[in-house]
């Protein structure tokens, strides 16, 4: 909020406040914007916000951030008013998820500005920026980016969902809606996987790779190039799939490795003999 005032002798008047939505800003992007000035007639307010990363002992001061024992749980649900990428006036939009050394990507929802991915996707939590990056995807050529943005997460409380609507950047228009959990397993036992295991999803997707394969030799036999392109999709989507299952399992066993740790801590501090063994 910032409120803006007239200088006077026996005090200042107030001529206005405006509200400033800083969701959505990248790391050293520059913002340029005019923010209607409310509870007055008229006015307007120019300003240039700059995104600087706050330092380690700014973020310390949030809400666990980092614990190295939770996870982060993003739900890609929906994107409106996307910039055309494709000369028919549409786009096929997927989003790309960078956190830290992770790369994570939805699936592609073809020939539409408003897609609606309705897609999990889970990361331990070690305070990384999350990055969201919607594309346009192209099974020949390079793809096309159609707006970023950083979703700010780290001072959330724990087990507490957020639900946001946020502008992308680096286009003319476009938003993304997300939601957005930090998950902490002694406050709230993990509820986001499905019965399956993510063992079993992986061999499972592996199974409809092979039969993607034998379709693909199949349409290149036939000389089919329209059949071939979708097929390539659907692979690379698959292939896509299974990597987020793999992720997932290594995230799973890092969990498990930080609770047997804990447990093994709590044995060793509450075992006088061990204790002692320890010392000698």
């Amino acid at each position: 909020m910032i409120k803006c005032y007239n200088e006077e002798t026996l005090g200042d008047d107030n001529i206005g406040s405006a509200r400033v939505n800083l969701e959505g800003l990248i790391e050293g992007s520059v913002r340029d914007v005019w923010v209607p000035l409310e509870k007055v007639n008229s006015g307007e307010l120019q300003l240039q916000i700059e995104a600087s990363r706050i330092d380690d002992f700014e973020r310390s001061r949030g809400s666990n951030i980092g614990s190295g024992n939770g996870w982060i749980e993003l739900i890609l649900i929906e994107a409106k008013d996307l910039v055309a990428a494709d000369l028919r006036g549409t786009s096929d939009p997927y989003v790309r998820v960078h956190y830290g050394n992770m790369k994570r990507r939805t699936k592609v929802i073809y020939k539409t500005l408003n897609p609606r991915w309705n897609q999990t996707l889970e990361f331990p939590d070690h305070g990384s920026p999350l990055e969201l990056h919607v594309k346009d995807h192209n099974a020949l050529l390079p793809t096309s980016n159609i707006g970023d943005c950083i979703v700010e997460y780290q001072r959330l409380p724990p087990n507490q969902m957020s639900d946001k609507w946020i502008p992308l950047q680096g286009v003319k228009k476009g938003e993304i809606h997300i939601q957005i959990t930090r998950k902490v397993p002694e406050l709230q036992k993990r509820s986001s996987l499905d019965s399956d295991s993510s063992s079993t999803k992986a061999h499972q997707i592996c199974s409809q790779m092979k039969q993607v394969m034998i379709k693909l030799q199949s349409l290149i036999d036939d000389g089919n190039v329209e059949g071939l392109s979708a097929s390539l999709s659907e692979l690379e989507s698959l292939y896509d799939l299974q990597e987020e299952y793999m992720l997932q399992l290594e995230t799973e066993q890092m969990l498990l490795l930080n609770k047997i740790n804990e447990l093994g801590l709590e044995i060793f501090n509450s075992s006088p003999s061990l204790s002692r063994r320890s010392t000698n």
